[in-house]
């Protein structure tokens, strides 16, 4: 058959002139890798101003946790500052539970509602009352603007509207027995003997809680009763009426110090008993705290990635260990809580070379190749980067765990942690950082 030849020109005369359409945008099939996602799904936020996605993410949640990858970076104290100012003058938030010690954080809540004398600063505070390794921790110049920060919003609240700020770990429990003490002394001085009797065999002893476990360990006498005496006492003064903020604080010191005596005794059973009991305390007293400030308050909680990270979703569970993100979102619901993680490549940190060793700026090596880190700054990145995990990213394909670094208070490469993490499943979102700098401290940490 001949072909008939078609002219432009033909064409034209046989078809009216039809309008031009551009062409629709090629539509990306859904990742079904963590690298796919990453490349995809990133989300450019050069400053904490750039945040609207993840408040938009966070908006109906009843609680916030923000988490770390390392004890001693200035970028995500810095970010989860200006998150929580956001949070706490936007949204209504009345508290924020960080993982400090219930005594050391409650005289910054002092501060910032208020209750101390107008010559004392955050940085004065800290000076003089953060004295257990690692002071960086709750001693450094991020968390000082953002107390002083706290100090100003609240100056023009009523004092039952101002928000407030909580350690909600119990590593120090001497400095909460000597709060104890003195209120005993000062309020209930017909008692004060019985709970020095409580606390004296810990007290009596330079390493305390320690030297108790190995005497329980050579057979010696277990003295959870006598150490929970001076909370039963407080407890039932606050049953009878006695409800005041005072009396209520000291009780909170008495139960970390009876938590505390239950996480040493736990480090005599193999298994995750003691691990366990911290992380239970810490879900108790974030609950307290939100029992406290009424059935519609909304809390922060400032931790390290491996406390708030749902447990469930890493080799933690493995082991049968538990962390406060996974107890919150049994608690409340998975729509209850939204849990932030932050991740870094490269970049200097804070922290000891040792346990008790002292405080050093560290360079940090490159992530290893095929860890989560890695894989993002495969992506080459300009800025920070935010992640929201949804149900595109939460398929049977993202359930084969890799590694995510977490640093803690001692560093000392090449022997890092890396956790083993369903990384869409322990976060709802996570916020990278190519390279930070380490936090500046208030004291020395020597």
């Amino acid at each position: 058959m001949k072909l008939r030849t078609v002219t432009i020109t033909t064409l034209l005369a046989l078809f009216p002139v039809l309008p031009v359409l551009a062409e629709e945008p090629e539509q990306q099939s859904a990742p079904t890798t963590y690298p796919e996602f990453f490349e995809q799904n990133a989300i450019a936020v050069p400053s904490p101003d750039d945040l609207g996605p993840l408040f938009e993410a966070m908006a109906d949640r009843r609680h916030v946790l923000l988490g770390e990858s390392t004890h001693g970076t200035h970028e995500f104290y810095k970010w989860r500052d200006r998150i929580s100012r956001h949070l706490i003058s936007e949204e209504g938030f009345r508290f924020v539970a960080v993982e400090g010690d219930w005594q050391a954080i409650y005289r910054f809540n002092e501060y910032v509602k208020h209750r101390t004398d107008e010559d004392i600063d955050a940085r004065t505070i800290m000076r003089n009352n953060i004295t257990r390794w690692p002071q960086w921790m709750w001693a450094n110049e991020d968390w000082a603007e953002f107390i002083e920060w706290l100090r100003e919003f609240n100056a023009d609240l009523p004092e039952d509207e101002r928000a407030g700020v909580y350690g909600i770990d119990m590593q120090d429990p001497f400095d909460s027995m000597d709060a104890v003490l003195v209120w005993f002394a000062e309020n209930d001085p017909e008692n004060l003997e019985a709970v020095q009797e409580s606390y004296e065999p810990f007290r009596n002893n330079d390493d305390g809680f320690v030297t108790y476990a190995r005497q329980l360990a050579q057979g010696g006498p277990q003295l959870d009763e006598e150490i929970a005496a001076p909370a039963e006492l407080l407890r039932a003064r606050i049953a009878a009426g006695d409800s005041d903020v005072e009396t209520w604080s000291i009780k909170q010191n008495a139960l970390a110090i009876k938590r505390a005596e239950g996480q040493y005794r736990a480090m005599l059973v193999q298994g995750g008993g003691s691990w366990n009991a911290r992380a239970t305390y810490m879900h108790e007293a974030f609950q307290r705290l939100a029992e406290r400030y009424g059935p519609e308050s909304r809390g922060i909680g400032w931790a390290h990635n491996t406390h708030v990270g749902d447990s469930n979703y890493t080799n933690m569970s493995a082991r049968g260990e538990v962390n406060i993100g996974h107890l919150m979102r049994q608690s409340q619901g998975e729509n209850g809580v939204f849990i932030l993680g932050f991740s870094k490549s490269t970049g200097q940190v804070v922290a000891g070379r040792e346990w008790g060793a002292s405080m050093s700026v560290m360079d940090i090596v490159a992530p290893r190749p095929g860890t989560f880190e890695s894989q993002i700054r495969a992506t080459e990145p300009e800025t920070p980067v935010l992640y929201i995990f949804d149900e595109n990213s939460r398929g049977d394909a993202f359930l084969n765990p890799g590694m995510q670094r977490a640093i803690g208070v001692v560093y000392n490469p090449p022997n890092e942690a890396w956790v083993p993490s369903i990384l869409t499943r322990r976060y709802d979102a996570l916020i990278h950082f190519e390279e930070t700098t380490p936090l500046t401290p208030v004291v020395s940490g020597e």
